[in-house]
């Protein structure tokens, strides 16, 4: 160690998860427009948040060592991000690390599903670029999103590995304390902690991974039973399912304190169990007409799921189809919808507060899912400031929208148009422009299973809808063409229950 009181310890945060089915590449812009913040910035401005670099940041600190922050990067998920972008990343990485000095340890936020341009791996990349920056045998403690799909690179890269324990995700601060343990207990030389990872080819919709439903709900429990005595973390790795790269699959990884035999069983249990419940992990969506013909005014906010095109899950989020079917029901229901719609926002700034616009809106970033709708409303609102996040999960950090403008169609739905995905998990994404989910009958929510923790005892139901879009439930709209086959539930018939990794 550096100082025999007090270690230096490296926080890093490089976070994007990608969806390899969306049409609109991820940039650096993306970063920046989020938060790319370096050095002592990293810390100040993720201060008090629930994200994984303040968690860690944190626990350095009652600890009694030095935190040393080197870069925070965070986008909204999307495409595959490009070459030019990735390379930025590195090298801040990379130079940040270099430029810090003696370094004791390294603490490395990383999502565990992020794809560069030539490299399906990149989270992999990034933990090895950070080896090569660090002094021979320097501890690298990696921490993943629960969506991460894990690989055999990424385990050899750390010393150890752990990820969220909850989907809604509501531990990103926690997880990163976590690692911050194992960096600390290291350097204490009270635990040599390493770890192991167990894969099934099992792919399951984001909508049946919630921690709380069973089969995962179970899942979660052996993994808790087990993490006693060696065994120090067990984390369950899902993968986000569109996502269309060599090793897809399931993943168990099991961090032990040199019991890397008991270790390797744990981590085959739980992932055989998993393998086991693979018919169990089915969603039943619900077609929009329908879902929408169905709202009764007055019962308090139906959400209508769309998970399909999520922003959180790397879609455009600029699919008119769910505004369309609302549009049906014009003067029958209330509603608030939001969708991604630059040309559209330029209208209603150009317009001005108070003015008329008759625009077509949707299907400017992908038209492969919906055709554009259009509209006549009164702008009622215009801005151009994000939005801090008020739930359980990432409480605090701030989503930019680019400009952004409300459109009151006079019939009963509001429309926020953004130039950036608003996030409609958390009601906040409605409320920072004026519109009260609770007092509407129907609400549009384009997240998966993240608006559970966000609209937690605020909405009468929660309807997912049959779509198809670069996020969909319906596995089968899309088209894998490089992860490993056979893959579940892609593949009809017997299939074997993997090897682990």
């Amino acid at each position: 160690m550096g100082d025999a009181l007090m270690g230096r310890i490296a926080v890093a945060s490089i976070i994007q998860e990608t969806n390899t089915f969306s049409p609109q590449p991820s940039t650096l812009d993306d970063f920046v427009a989020q938060g790319y913040w370096r050095g002592v910035e990293a810390a100040d401005r993720s201060a008090g948040t629930n994200t994984e670099i303040a968690g860690a940041i944190a626990h350095v600190h009652r600890s009694g060592h030095q935190p040393v922050p080197i870069v925070r990067a965070w986008a909204m998920s999307g495409g595959v991000l490009t070459a030019r972008a990735f390379a930025v990343l590195r090298g801040q990485l990379f130079d940040g690390l270099i430029g810090a000095g003696p370094l004791d340890a390294l603490v490395l936020c990383l999502h565990g599903a992020l794809v560069a341009e030539g490299e399906p791996a990149a989270d992999a990349v990034l933990a090895e670029t950070a080896r090569a920056a660090l002094r021979p045998g320097t501890p690298v403690i990696v921490t993943h999103d629960l969506h991460a799909n894990l690989t055999g690179r990424i385990v050899a890269a750390a010393d150890a590995l752990v990820g969220f324990h909850t989907y809604p995700h509501i531990d990103q601060g926690d997880t990163g304390r976590r690692g911050a343990v194992l960096a600390v207990d290291l350097l204490a030389g009270r635990k040599r902690p390493g770890t192991v990872l167990a894969k099934r080819p099992l792919l399951i919709p984001a909508e049946a991974q919630a921690i709380a439903d069973p089969p995962m709900g179970a899942l979660r429990r052996l993994a808790d039973e087990a993490t006693v005595g060696p065994i120090l973390d067990v984390s369950l790795f899902p993968v986000q399912p569109w996502l269309d790269v060599p090793e897809l699959g399931f993943g168990v990884t099991v961090t032990h304190d040199g019991d890397e035999a008991a270790a390797r069983a744990v981590a085959d249990r739980i992932a055989g169990a998993a393998w086991a419940a693979r018919e169990s992990f089915a969603v039943h969506p619900v077609p929009v007409d329908d879902a929408v013909a169905a709202i009764r005014p007055g019962r308090g906010p139906v959400l209508l799921v769309q998970s399909a095109d999520s922003p959180t899950a790397g879609a455009t989020a600029d699919s008119a189809v769910v505004v369309a079917a609302l549009l049906k029901r014009a003067g029958e229901i209330r509603a608030v919808a939001t969708l991604v719609d630059a040309p559209a926002v330029d209208a209603c700034h150009r317009a001005g507060i108070g003015g008329l616009v008759n625009t077509p809106i949707g299907a400017t970033l992908d038209r492969r899912w919906s055709e554009p709708v259009r509209v006549t409303g009164t702008v009622t609102r215009l801005a151009a400031d994000p939005v801090v996040l008020t739930g359980d999960s990432m409480t605090g950090q701030t989503v930019a929208l680019g400009r952004w403008a409300v459109l009151d169609t006079g019939s009963g739905l509001g429309l926020l148009l953004t130039e950036r995905p608003a996030p409609t998990f958390d009601p906040a994404g409605y409320r920072h422009a004026g519109l009260e989910p609770a007092d509407v009958d129907a609400v549009l929510v384009r997240s998966a299973t993240m608006y559970r923790a966000g609209f937690a005892g605020q909405y009468a139901e929660a309807v997912l809808l049959d779509l198809p879009g670069a996020s969909t439930p319906r596995l089968d709209y899309l088209t894998f063409q490089h992860a490993p086959r056979p893959l579940f539930p892609l593949d009809p018939g017997p299939l074997q229950g993997g090897e682990d990794g």
